[in-house]
């Protein structure tokens, strides 16, 4: 340390302009980009993250951006213009692949041409000419707000308000799509737009999230950061009495910070959301080394010599354990992370080496006058020296009562709650948590869970399985909403197909169906891929709760490994699986309605002989029969037969469950022509002709009876959409065929494919927080053998070290018992998961100094030289910390607090425990060569 110190103090022009020069180099390098990629924040290599990741890749889903527009009323003139124009100006955005909107919905209807044929038009949800008269606006919004498919999706249920989706590009050019650029886009687009009095807009959905995020940060550093600096300077100033010595303190930190940045530039690595905050910490922490080597300076006339032999190596340990600490990112599995740890390792390192090169050069070309004891310092040294001597006389009391402090805190370690959910990124009050209650309350959640389902789309037995499964779903405590690719078909089927909301029956009418979706609403590649074998069923959870979100992933996991199996089957109905299929159907109907009745009373609803009285039926086949018997003689009857009386016979067959073609031939040979007889095959043709027509009619006054029957069971407070459900459900329960499990199915029954698994970002936002909480241990473990090792090979004694490594023990239980105490308000999140290793390797410097003096000094020396420098250096780092409280962005705010708490107990513990420890160890005086 002696020949450092002799070459800067000769050659202190060549270090000074050495340092000039390669500070320009570095500024050069900046300013560096930023990278807004919040998937990079995703654990590697977890199954989670790779099954959103290939979700997202099929589908789009986490660039999908929602804007919320809220009213006190949606249908007027002026509000429905306005979101038409911001339909029409962010369509026209580049990076928007398509946006959905109720201006641009269109909904399919079947018109009778004058020759009887039938004719599909598309028309608007909201005309092209947006009507001016009040009472057109009301008729108009009574429509709209009908469409139980709309509402809760589009439009709340309420009517005042209505959300667009935008589906943004992945990539443009073969570059990716920045989000955040992406968001500010549509920000000020809309900006653009003058929007009618009362109307406000809420920006959700994943890539607003990023946006606010890093917006948010990069705000909090550009207002807080000067803060810090210049509360920094004031303290250095105040202890110091030097304002020259405070701007070189601070000056060796600001050129650390520079030279890291233009290496970070050089190797092309940008700023991430974690890495924005590595000037501020570094003008905290790299400030102590300078600190400590300032206040022997001006306390003690042996020089710059002086200053470096006695202060030198223990701010080349201090620095080393802090690079240890930092470098135990290395370990973690977030990429942004490890990027973070070398960086902050190679700026504390840079730090370092500035306040050994700089200060001693500057200070040999520009001495400082030193001040001599004051009365403010030798009071705070002799305060010192008496709480150390205090400690050392009550040594047992002094650690029964830290004993009993790491205790309690240590009690309260199991309590620590590990939080990834975007919400816990926001204040209350701010405006993305205004926008995840607005989308919560008006459409179900912000917050969704995708279940992927592998299997032929164009299938109707697989499709109707996805609407089973999704039965049970809806059914699920805390699910609000479930949207899939199957509501829409049996949309499209209804308009378009036989009048039905159900599933088509053919998989021609199946595979058209999904064509008019997707090309009258774009959307609809968000729910099923081009291929069609891919669908994603979206679950809406109504607000996020780590241990709710677990309880439903589980649920729906579970209900998906027993009724989404790896096969189905499709058989012919059968008294054999009549019974599970009956059951089957009763249970998903109690789980979609939630009504009290137990399972036997609804199969009995679904399966009772008397759901149609053989009075509806004879009023509904008397018709027919005088059409189909009376008119076109499809079969010829007899002179004067009654067709009254032949509907109510067959409408007793109907409601004693024993209709069928043979029940209905028996009818017809009594009332046949002799001649028709004569040729059965034409008479049995006939039969079979009235068979069908009756039968499909009859269906659909049965699926009618029960259905009364089901939502009267329910109660009132049915929404549209479940009781449009219930009728597929009775429907599917009377059609030609069941989808039951393969394993339930004869060998010889044709096979259909069929998988789901469960994603979505609550689940990798719980990898997520597994991944910190992994990390944290992780990186503890590998900080705390190095630092340990560090301090055994300097002292050259491992009772040195365990002693040096207790109050850094102390001050985690602490630390970590705080957020224990104090689950919701600090959370371990990505920012708290640095907490181990600063307070392992920035911490310990306290120890290091005071390890080092005592050994030279003894227990006075060590207190009257040193210890003002930690008190010094904790009030500083502590007050710079605090500044980040006020940080809009929570986990910022909550690492200001916790690394503020953290390096002040750090101090607080060196100075009362390690007097009181101190004598255990007999240190060996060092020699020159070895400690000077």
């Amino acid at each position: 340390m002696l020949s450092l110190s002799r070459f800067c103090e000769r050659h202190y022009a060549l270090v000074l302009l050495a340092t000039v020069a390669i500070c320009g180099l570095a500024a050069t390098q900046l300013p560096l980009a930023y990278d807004d990629d919040v998937i990079r924040f995703l654990p590697e290599g977890d199954p989670e993250v790779e099954r959103l990741m290939e979700i997202a890749d099929q589908f789009g889903s986490i660039h999908v951006a929602l804007v919320g527009v809220e009213t006190d009323g949606l249908f007027t003139h002026d509000n429905l213009e306005f979101i038409r124009a911001l339909h029409k100006a962010l369509a026209d955005i580049d990076v928007v692949e398509h946006v959905t909107s109720v201006t641009g919905l269109t909904v399919t209807e079947v018109e009778k041409t004058a020759d009887g044929a039938e004719k599909t038009r598309h028309a608007p949800v909201v005309p092209q000419t947006i009507p001016t008269d009040r009472d057109e606006l009301a008729t108009l919004g009574k429509w709209v707000t009908g469409l139980d498919y709309l509402v809760g999706s589009i439009i709340s249920q309420d009517g005042t308000s209505t959300r667009l989706l935008l589906q943004l590009k992945v990539e443009m050019d073969g570059e990716r799509v920045s989000t955040k650029a992406a968001a500010e886009t549509i920000r000020e687009i809309i900006d653009r737009i003058e929007r009618p009095s009362g109307v406000t807009i809420h920006y959700g959905g994943a890539p607003f999230i990023a946006e606010a995020a890093a917006n948010g940060s990069q705000r909090d550093l550009k207002r807080l950061a000067p803060w810090v600096c210049l509360i920094i300077v004031l303290l250095i100033f105040g202890s110091l009495g030097s304002v020259n010595a405070a701007l070189l303190a601070l000056g060796t930190v600001g050129i650390g910070i520079l030279w890291t940045m233009g290496v970070m530039g050089a190797l092309g690595y940008p700023l991430t959301l974690v890495s924005t905050s590595l000037p501020v910490i570094l003008v905290a922490l790299g400030s102590a080394y300078a600190v400590h080597l300032l206040v022997w300076y001006l306390d003690h006339d042996d020089g710059v010599e002086g200053m470096m032999v006695e202060v030198g190596w223990p701010v080349t340990v201090a620095t080393l354990t802090t690079v240890a600490g930092f470098l135990s990112f290395m370990v973690m599995d977030l990429p942004p992370m490890r990027e973070f740890g070398w960086q902050m390792a190679l700026g504390a390192g840079i730090c370092g080496l500035v306040a050994m090169t700089v200060i001693p050069a500057v200070l040999s070309r520009w001495p400082i006058e030193r001040r001599g004891a004051t009365r403010a310092s030798e009071a705070i040294d002799n305060a010192l020296v008496s709480m150390a001597e205090n400690s050392r006389q009550n040594r047992w009391a002094v650690i029964l009562i830290l004993a009993l402090v790491g205790g309690f805190f240590g009690s309260k370690l199991s309590n620590v709650a590990t939080r990834m959910d975007t919400r816990s990124f926001f204040e209350e009050g701010s405006e993305p948590e205004r926008a995840d209650v607005f989308m919560s309350e008006q459409f179900g959640g912000a917050v969704f869970l995708q279940v992927l389902v592998r299997g032929d789309l164009k299938d109707p037995a697989v499709v109707r399985a996805m609407a089973d499964f999704e039965d049970r779903v809806r059914g699920v405590s805390g699910v609000t909403r479930v949207e899939s690719i199957t509501s829409v078909l049996s949309i499209v089927n209804e308009a378009i197909g036989d009048g039905r909301r159900h599933i088509a029956v053919k998989p021609k009418d199946v595979e058209r169906h999904g064509f008019l979706a997707e090309k009258e609403n774009p959307a609809v590649r968000l729910l099923a891929d081009e291929s069609w074998t891919h669908g994603l069923i979206q679950v809406a959870i109504g607000g996020f709760d780590t241990q709710v979100v677990r309880q439903v992933t589980d649920d729906i996991r579970a209900i998906a490994a027993k009724h989404l199996p790896a096969e189905l089957a499709i058989v012919a109905p059968s008294n054999k699986l009549r019974e599970a299929v009956t059951t089957d159907a009763a249970q998903r109907i109690k789980s979609l309605t939630g009504m009290p009745a137990d399972l036997a009373k609804i199969e009995s609803a679904l399966t009772g002989a008397d759901a149609v009285s053989a009075t509806a039926a004879a009023r509904l086949l008397k018709p027919i029969l005088t059409r189909e018997i009376g008119d076109d003689e499809m079969v010829m009857v007899v002179e004067g037969t009654d067709f009254g009386v032949l509907a109510d016979g067959i409408g007793q067959d109907v409601a004693a469950a024993r209709f069928d073609q043979a029940a209905l031939r028996k009818r017809l040979v009594v009332v046949a022509d002799p001649e028709e007889l004569e040729e059965p095959a034409g008479f049995d043709k006939g039969v079979k002709y009235i068979y069908d027509i009756a039968a499909s009619e009859l269906q659909t006054l049965h699926v009618e009876a029960v259905v009364t029957r089901l939502v009267a069971m329910a109660g009132d407070g049915l929404e549209a959409a479940v009781t449009f459900r219930l009728a597929a459900i009775v429907y599917d329960l009377n059609g030609a065929s069941w989808h039951v499990p393969a394993t339930l199915a004869p060998a010889d029954a044709a096979k259909r494919p069929i998988t789901a698994e469960v994603s979505g970002y609550p689940i990798v936002q719980e990898a997520m927080a597994q991944s910190v909480r992994r990390n944290q241990i992780n990186s503890l473990f590998a900080s705390l053998p190095l630092v340990l090792l560090i301090l055994i090979l300097v002292f050259r004694s491992f009772r040195a070290g365990l002693v040096g490594m207790l109050p850094t023990g102390l001050t985690l239980l602490v630390t970590f018992g705080l957020m224990g105490l104090f689950p919701q308000r600090l959370p371990l999140d990505i920012g708290s998961s640095m907490l181990a290793s600063i307070a392992l390797g920035v911490g310990i410097d306290y120890a290091i100094h005071f390890l080092w003096r005592y050994r030279k000094s003894g227990l006075e020396g060590a207190m009257r030289n040193t210890g003002r420098a930690i008190v010094i250096n904790a009030a500083e780092i502590t007050a710079g910390f605090v500044v980040l409280v006020s940080a809009s962005i929570v986990p910022m705010s909550n690492f200001g607090l916790l690394t503020a708490e953290t390096l002040l107990t750090a101090a607080v513990a060196t100075l009362i425990l390690m007097p009181a420890m101190v004598e255990w160890w007999t240190p060996t005086t060092p020699t020159r060569a070895g400690g000077e």
